[in-house]
Formats: C-alpha cells, structure tokens, sequence
C-alpha cells in the first residue's frame, strides 16, 4: 500500500488488520533492521516506534516482544501516544495518521502541507502540534481533524517540539534556533541561544527547566524558561547528539551518534558518558517504563537502572547472508559471512546460531532433507551436516572459492566457483571430483540441476553451460549476452531463467539452446532467481529489490520489500510460501506470495542516511562495484587501502549531491599498475561520517 497515491482526505481510514501480515514480513534481525527514528510508551506496556520505510512496531507487554506494521515505503519520524489508544504519527510529504484503537487502523489526517514533518506532541486527546521542514508549525485543537499552520518566522528545518501544557512551549531547529510561545502558539518569539549549531531535540519538564541538545555534541541548559541558555559541561564529546529527555529534577539523558550517551544526575551540571553496547547511531529517546532509546538499523536499547547498564533489545546476527535454503515448511538454514549458518526449525520465527563463526564467508547452501544440509564458501570450503544442523563438519577443501551449490537428491550435487571450477560429489558430499566445464578461467556463479543427470551452469561473461550425464561432458550455450549470470533457474528440461548484472533477465524454453532477454524494469544488480513452475516465480537484487511474475515472466513487477538492503538469495516452496536473505542480516518471510506488487514506480526519494554498502562481487576478478548512500550534498572521498593501511588508490576526491552511487575498482593502484591478489579495505568519508569496509582480490 501506498499512502502518497490515496488521497489526504481527513477521515479516510487504512484497514490494517487483513494487511499487517501480507507482503513480506521481517524475521531476522528481530524485530526488524529499517532505521527507528522515534519512539513513544504510552504506559508501561504500550509502545510504538516508528521508522524509515513506513516501519511501524508496536509492543504491548512493555518491550518483551515486537509486532510489525508497515505503511508505505516514505519515511516516518515522530510518535506520540496520549494512552494506549490514541496517538499520530508524522512523516514525509506532510503525512500525519490517527488511531484511536491502538493501531489496528490509521486515519490519514490532512496537514495541508507537503513539509517532511518531523516530530509531533500532543498535551491530550485534542491538543497537538507538528513541525517540520521551511519552519513548519501546524497545531490542532479538535485531535487533528483540522491542523492549522502557525507562523514560526523561520525558514529552517524545526526538529522537535515541547509542551508543559496548552499555552507555553518551545521548539528547536537548525542554526541555532530556538523559539518560545506562551499562548499555544498563536506567537511565537525567538530565544537567544548564543551558538550556531543545529539543535534537534528539546524537552522541559517545568516552565523554567529545560534543555536543548544538537550538533558536535553540545547541550545547552535554561533554568529561567528560555530567557537565558548556557552551554553545559558534556566534556571533547564530538556526536551529533538527536535526542535528549529528561528523568526528573536531576536526571537527564542524551543520545547520538554511534551510539552515544550521555547523562546528569545533578540537573546538567555535570555530564558522563553511557556504555549502550551499540555502535549505531541513536535517533530517539523515550522516558517511560525505564529509559527506551531507537535508531539506526533498527536498534533498540533500554535500561531499568539508570544506564547501568543499556541492554541491546534487537536479536539476531547483521551479517551478510548469502544463501538461504527450506527443506519443508519448517526446517531451513542460511549462510554467509564469517561462516556463519543459522537454523530454523519453526518456520524461521527463531533462528539459532548453530557453528561458531569462522575466518571464512559460505556463499552458498543447499539441503535435501530437513537433517541433511551443505553449504560451500572461500577456498573450496564444503561444510555437511546429517543431522539438522546440530553438528556442522568441514569434509573438503577443494582449493578454489565456491560461488554455487546444487544437490539433485541425497548423494548426488555441484558446486561451482573461480576458474571454472566443476565439482562433483556421489556420496552426500563426503567426497568431491573436479568436473571440466571447457571455459577456463571464466568464473562460474550459478548451478542448477533438474535431476541428476540433467543441469546448468553459467557465470562471468554470459557463460551458460549444459550437461545431460551428470556433468560428464559440458556443452557451452549461446546466450547472446556478455553480462554475468548470478542466478539461474530451470523447472523442466525446457523452462529456464537466469539473471544478472544491470538487471538482466533471460529465459529459455528449450533447454537453453536459445535464450531471449525478459524486460525486469530495473538496472539493480540481480542476485538469485526461484521459479515453482513454469509461470511463478521471484527475483531478488539489489536495493530491496524483489521481482514476481505469474506469467513466466512475460511481465515481472516489483514487489514491496520495505526495506533498502540488498535481497541475495530466495527459496520458495510453493505459490504463497518463501524466503529471502540479504544484507544485515536480512531474512524476511511470506505467507501470501509476497504480497501485493508496486504497479507504477514512484519517485525515487533522496536516501535517509549516509550507507556504504558492501562491494560486490566479493571476491572479485579484475572488477568491482562500491556502492555508496548521500543524504545530502557532500564532499567525499573514496578510497582503497591495503592490509598495512597503506593507501592503494583515490576512487573519488570530491562533492557530490544527494543520491546513490557506484564506483568501480578494477584492481589497480593510483599509477594504474595491478596490485596483488589478497585483503583490502576501502574507506568512506563525507563529512563526519566515516566508515570503512573489507573486500577481497583474488587473481
């Protein structure tokens, strides 16, 4: 559903309960990874935050557990709840919604602007007020059936507002600004705050006690309602502080940047730094059952003891998951960096660690039976189990990195990876024997076989290979294309897809001997492809991207994912059961087929945050693709180092807009000369943010 195609009509009311649990549903990291930007107890129970993706959770047993709601893909920032029933929440494009149940329906309440609305506070039932973007300032009296602009005098974004009842209040925004009314907002008046920096959040808890906090870590304390602010002492703190809530006379806390905070305990005299157990960046704090903090990711930390300490309250592994295997309804694992394998045995509602982590990733896994799976990675690695995960053993090491995995029954199954490499196994994979493919050194990065004699292969190049005896003797195909496969698919002797780079789709229907390219709608990056039979299937690829056809895929249409992370792999079991894995941890689920489907693209909206993805392919030869997040206009520099933190090569020295880009590394130093096959790091930096990833070049 897609709230900015229906019309901002007041009283139009969404029906949630029929759609919380259609499309695709997040299990792991738990209780999901979009970015929370704001949260709100309305008792010790009942809470709600909300984020980016129209990301909407809610708990009613006081943080114990998490339930997920999602409205459309723009972004939502502020919450508030006056009780367990009524509450708004405001976002992008000027949208503020309405329950009065709790949250099993939402009104859309018309604002009469387009201003991204940034936080909302609410004194009762009726009396409100949002801000946001151009100095925006709306107020209502009758619970938000009618808003009302107010007039701030401001040009700048307001960030947060405050209220200690109807008539006094204040609200803070960029470059230092600071306002005050004292009649509900019919004036409001300028504060002198004595300093420039971006203010972000505010809060009083008397007419006279109240403190502001915002950029390179400064916090600022009144104790005369306004008329005078002064700098508190927060020491060389340098993080954006987003968010600060105050306890009672004496306690206060602030949150910020990765995963700062701070806190008083004699009214902001003096302050001290938190440990919160997270490196994340904070964008929320929230007073109530305890101390409750949100933001980047997902992250969602608490405390009951004054910060001694913060407990961690998400579960579940981030990293990157690469292949993801059902053996029933039940039973499945997924693998992928660091070793790391996780089992369900409930349908993916837990997913249990299983193998400790290892120095090496696993690209790909398989299973036959709910006790027998395989899994295979860096440096030929092959890991088997027998008995449903409980024991992993290494059986092989075939000496060169395996992309792909197939088994066609219990004994008989492929890997395939660099240099071409073909092995084959007639035991369950205790024994391997290298298979000759006849496209050496072309890198191959997808096997699939229908039975076992009959199977595919294809990678770098548009390489598309064929056997009908096992793997005995391999035929080349034409594909009429040199992008990389990184998926393929076949359901019969005849029907097949495989996917790739640029959002590449092609399909046969006869074996492979002609291969005509399918139009996707997309230039993301395509990681996997999973057909039931010959009209259903799925496509996952990069950016949230997951494709669905009944068709064959005559016409494919992208599904809504809600989620901007990259989708590698999916396993589907029938028409309306399956799963994906992905990036940070990704595994979502869907009982429906995925849902419903995004007919007309909406307009890309600028990203929320500063992200450096992963580069891809990892490992790569001679070519990778970097792929970076601007939220604004910014002057960045890429760059690679080598293991001893020696600089290798500049990819970009420069100021680029708001948006999304890709950089490509072709394996060379700064005087174009090839460097070594091994381990290297390539660093971000755009402003403050700095972050710093490890890639890997195997010639």
């Amino acid at each position: 559903m897609k709230l900015n195609s229906l019309p901002t009509v007041s009283g139009l009311i969404l029906f949630l309960v029929s759609v919380l649990f259609a499309g695709w549903v997040w299990q792991n990291p738990y209780p999901q990874a979009n970015d929370l930007n704001d949260i709100c107890f309305a008792d010790s129970t009942h809470a709600w935050a909300v984020g980016n993706q129209g990301t909407i959770i809610d708990t009613l047993d006081g943080g114990n557990s998490w339930d997920q709601q999602f409205l459309g893909t723009d972004p939502l920032y502020g919450v508030f709840f006056v009780d367990q029933n009524r509450g708004w929440i405001v976002g992008h494009n000027g949208l503020i919604l309405h329950t009065g149940n709790g949250g099993y329906s939402y009104t859309i309440q018309n604002s009469n602007t387009t201003a991204a609305l940034y936080n909302v506070f609410f004194i009762d039932q009726n009396i409100g007020w949002a801000v946001g973007t151009a100095g925006t300032i709306l107020h209502t009296t009758d619970g938000g059936t009618t808003w009302n602009s107010q007039t701030s005098g401001l040009a700048v974004p307001i960030n947060d507002v405050c209220f200690i009842n109807p008539a006094i209040g204040w609200a803070v925004g960029l470059a230092g600004k600071i306002l005050k009314t004292t009649n509900g907002g019919l004036t409001w008046t300028p504060q002198s705050s004595g300093t420039g920096i971006d203010f972000h959040s505010v809060d009083f808890i008397n007419n006279l006690n109240g403190f502001a906090c915002g950029s390179n870590g400064r916090v600022y304390r009144t104790t005369d309602g306004g008329a005078t602010w002064n700098e508190a002492p927060t020491g060389a703190l340098s993080e954006t502080l987003h968010s600060i809530r105050i306890f009672n006379m004496n306690r206060a806390f602030a949150c910020g940047s990765n995963g700062t905070m701070i806190s008083t305990q004699d009214a902001g005299n003096t302050w001290f730094s938190q440990v919160t157990g997270t490196t994340y960046d904070l964008n929320a704090l929230n007073v109530h059952n305890g101390m409750w903090a949100v933001g980047e990711e997902g992250v969602i930390i608490s405390t009951t003891n004054n910060g001694f300490p913060w407990q961690v309250e998400n579960s579940g592994p981030r990293s990157w998951l690469a292949g993801i295997k059902f053996a029933d309804m039940l039973h499945g694992w997924a693998v992928g960096d660091s070793g790391i394998i996780l089992q369900t045995q409930n349908g993916g509602n837990y997913w249990e660690e299983h193998f400790p982590r290892a120095p090496f990733d696993l690209f790909a896994v398989d299973c036959s039976n709910s006790d027998t799976a395989w899994a295979v990675g860096d440096e030929g690695i092959v890991m088997r189990t027998i008995d449903g995960g409980n024991i992993w053993r290494r059986v092989d090491t075939l000496g060169t990195d395996l992309y792909a995995l197939d088994f066609a029954d219990d004994l008989h199954g492929w890997a395939v990876g660099r240099y071409s490499a073909i092995y084959y196994s007639d035991d369950g994979g205790w024994t391997w024997t290298p298979q000759n493919s006849g496209v050496y050194p072309i890198p191959l990065h997808a096997v699939k076989f229908i039975n076992r004699y009959e199977g595919w292969a294809g990678g770098l190049e548009g390489v598309m290979i064929h056997t009908t005896d096992g793997g005995i003797t391999w035929t080349q195909q034409t594909t009429g294309t040199t992008i990389r496969f990184d998926g393929i698919d076949f359901v019969d002797s005849d029907h097949g897809w495989a996917v790739g780079i640029y959002g590449k789709i092609f399909a046969t229907s006869d074996g492979g001997n002609t291969w005509t390219e399918q139009t996707s709608g997309t230039g993301e990056l395509l990681y996997s492809v999973d057909f039931i039979d010959q009209n259903i299937g799925w496509i996952t690829g990069g950016q949230g991207t997951i494709l669905h056809t009944t068709d064959g895929g005559a016409t494919w249409q992208q599904q809504l994912t809600r989620t901007w992370y990259d989708v590698v792999d999916c396993c589907f079991l029938d028409a309306n059961r399956g799963w994906v894995s992905g990036d940070y941890g990704l595994i979502m689920v869907t009982y429906d087929g995925g849902g419903v489907v995004s007919l007309e693209q909406k307009p890309a909206l600028p990203p929320q945050d500063f992200r450096l993805a992963q580069n891809y392919p990892n490992p790569f030869n001679p070519v990778t693709t970097i792929r970076f997040d601007l939220p604004c206009a910014s002057r960045i520099r890429l760059q690679v180092y080598d293991i001893l933190g020696r600089k290798v090569k500049t990819l970009f020295d420069g100021r680029k807009a708001a948006g999304s880009y890709t950089v490509q590394w072709d394996g060379t130093n700064h005087a174009g000369q090839p460097v070594a096959s091994g381990v290297y790091w390539y660093r971000l930096k755009a402003g403050d943010y700095t972050v710093v990833r490890k890639m890997l070049l195997i010639r």
